[in-house]
């Protein structure tokens, strides 16, 4: 019933869709839809558990985007009688409009004007963009997070929040793959926003980014680098810091009034590209202080700098290739914390083109963390934590074969992979923990066949070994599946299935063993079939279970089937 009625009422505005734009150089249309239609049912059963959703269900969904004279707004409806309800979204309007170098939105906007400043935040308010030849100008503003009460019924699963507002700008020239800009965003929580503010302060961010590329050498020689400068008040209830008796300009003082809970801080990366024909090298730097926030970016991990590497290399007409990566990163910059993380990474990646035929790929990676107890920021040497070591291996190769013919393809993939972890602990004692190793073996094997009369058929193939300390494990799987596309391709037939054995032993502290046998299949069947190019049918039936032989909990199986009809216009 709900599908008809929506599909009553967008019919005459389909009629009245237009593509042709009203203003010559633009993307203003007078009116676009689009959208679609689906009716859906469920059948479910299970044996060996209790039932995971309603034996039986019926789902109508509808969802309607439209656009009028630059207006662009939507519908979503859904009705489910397993919830019994019927629930309504109407989408947020937004405004979107190009002409010429001229960009206007309104609504919720996504700017992104620096990594570390304003970056993907959303906006409740506007952007405009002006772009005449090789300048760019970016302005926006808003409200970037609405009041959320403290302990509020209606949000119980949002955190308690200030309604902010943020003010944006950007301004920069660009030209032969070169830039500058120069952007700033400026974010302030309205105190007055909330009554009875619980576990939660007023904020205040200021940040200034300057961004720089510069490419020399017919850009074979290209430097980047992007530092932005934040001034964050933590706090806005905090003692004010009079700026009068500074020399500090008046104008800054008004727009952010400094607070004993304000720091400024910074977080920026630089990074170095040399590219000839047949090598090529880029160095990179990233630090973020201790302390720096962005209101622009929400969550983000300070106190780290890295240093990275990446040289590269091509040889023999490109058929083969060496890509390679070292890094090397730490926090405590500032030595305050009781312990320095430091981590090493390098990863090297060979790939060859033997023949038109025949591709083999292979990857190292090396990562060794370090963790260093810092004595100077103890109160006791006696508190120090142990110092500790993770080191861990890991080595691929991936053979591939592509045979093609006029009537038929094979396609043959193998992969072996190793991966060796261990764990050490510096020290002596009761309180020092005990390290720990693992290895991993794992293999696989795919193979597939493509008829050109729409016939497809694939298998899969792998086995996995685990050993650690104390524990084995065993995993044997397999799939197997084909589909095939009559009817003039209208009519799509799917069958797959599958097979895993998992086992495992784990050594308990008597000495003994503990092993838990299961193993798990799923079979599936699936049919797709387009009436017209708008209207399509599916059916699928699903099958799976898990089957205890040893240990473990008990055995269930599942059984599940879905008819679908979906209408697109």
């Amino acid at each position: 019933m709900v599908t008809g009625v929506l599909l009553i009422i967008a019919t005459p505005f389909l009629a009245l869709a237009q593509t042709d734009p009203i203003v010559e150089d633009s993307n203003i249309r007078p009116f676009t839809a689009s959208g679609s239609i689906s009716i859906s049912a469920n059948t479910y059963t299970a044996s060996g558990i209790t039932n995971r959703r309603a034996p039986a269900s019926l789902q109508s969904t509808a969802n309607l985007n439209f656009s009028l004279f630059g207006f662009s707004s939507g519908l979503n409806l859904l009705y489910s009688t397993d919830q019994s309800e019927f629930r309504q979204n109407m989408n947020n309007i937004s405004f979107d409009a190009q002409w010429k170098w001229i960009t206007i939105q309104a609504g919720d906007v996504s700017p992104n004007f620096s990594k570390y400043g304003l970056s993907g935040a959303t906006i409740r308010g506007g952007y405009l963009k002006f772009n005449p030849g090789n300048w760019n100008i970016e302005l926006s503003g808003g409200r970037s997070k609405k009041a959320v009460p403290s302990n509020s019924q209606k949000d119980e699963f949002r955190e308690s929040a200030f309604e902010r507002w943020a003010m944006v700008g950007k301004v920069g020239y660009e030209g032969d793959g070169n830039h500058f800009y120069l952007s700033s965003h400026y974010e302030l929580d309205k105190s007055k926003s909330l009554n009875n503010p619980i576990g939660i302060t007023p904020k205040e961010n200021l940040t200034l980014t300057p961004d720089a590329k510069l490419s020399i050498f017919d850009d074979k020689v290209s430097l980047e680098s992007q530092v932005t400068f934040s001034a964050f008040t933590r706090d806005l209830n905090s003692t004010e810091i009079p700026l009068t008796s500074t020399g500090v300009p008046s104008f800054i003082s008004n727009l952010m009034q400094p607070h004993q809970s304000s720091r400024l801080n910074y977080a920026g990366q630089a990074t170095a590209s040399l590219q000839l024909d047949k090598f090529g090298m880029q160095v990179g730097y990233e630090r973020i202080q201790p302390g720096f926030r962005s209101l622009g970016i929400g969550q983000i991990q300070d106190d780290k700098q890295k240093i990275t590497i990446s040289p590269s290399a091509r040889f023999f007409d490109n058929k083969v290739s060496v890509q390679g990566n070292v890094s090397f990163g730490r926090d405590n910059l500032l030595n305050s914390r009781i312990q320095t993380q430091r981590n090493t990474g390098i990863s090297a990646n060979l790939k060859l083109q033997a023949t038109d035929k025949i591709t083999i790929s292979s990857n190292y990676n090396l990562l060794l963390n370090s963790f260093t107890a810092n004595s100077g920021a103890l109160s006791s040497p006696q508190t120090a934590p142990p110092d500790q070591k993770q080191v861990s291996h890991t080595v691929m190769l991936q053979p591939s074969i592509t045979l093609q013919g006029d009537a038929k393809t094979h396609n043959i993939s193998l992969s072996a992979s190793y991966f060796t972890f261990e764990l050490s602990f510096d020290g002596e004692g009761p309180s020092v923990p005990k390290g720990s190793a693992s290895d991993t073996y794992s293999t696989s094997a795919t193979y597939s066949l493509t008829f050109s009369n729409g016939l497809a058929l694939n298998s899969m193939a792998n086995v996995l070994v685990n050993n650690s300390s104390n524990a084995e494990s065993l995993t044997l799987g397999g799939n197997l599946g084909g589909s095939y596309t009559m009817l003039e391709r209208k009519l799509t037939l799917s069958l797959n299935g599958g097979f895993n054995q998992n086992t495992n032993t784990t050594t308990v502290s008597n000495a003994s063993n503990f092993q838990v046998e299961t193993q798990q299949f799923m079979l599936s069947l699936s049919g797709n079939y387009r009436l017209t190019d708008k209207d399509f049918f599916s059916l699928s039936l699903r099958t799976r279970g898990n089957n205890v032989v040893e240990g473990g909990s008990s055995s269930y199986s599942e059984l599940e089937a879905n008819l679908k009809y979906q209408h697109r216009f």
